[in-house]
């Protein structure tokens, strides 16, 4: 190989703007969905809400203790009623 001209190409020059900083820009939060029970938002930089498999979304801390709680003895209780074998 001849490296003879490599010294002598000409570079790319690469123009830079000095004045342009990248600024990273804030926290963005985010509404997730609502709560089944409380109708409460439930945001994305917020923690304490859980997610069911049928997509049903329920805060952990509600206006009144576990919303996930309640809806978890209303279905235990009409499954109770409906005589369903576990």
């Amino acid at each position: 190989m001849d490296f003879t001209n490599f010294s002598k190409r000409k570079r790319k020059s690469v123009s830079v703007a000095r004045n342009k900083t990248w600024k990273k820009p804030g926290e963005q939060s985010l509404i997730c969905g609502y709560c089944e029970w409380c109708k409460k938002m439930l945001m994305s930089d917020a923690g304490g809400w859980i997610v069911t498999a049928n997509k049903q979304r329920f805060c952990h801390d509600g206006k009144d203790g576990s919303c996930f709680d309640k809806y978890c003895v209303l279905k235990m209780n009409q499954q109770k009623e409906n005589n369903y074998v576990w």
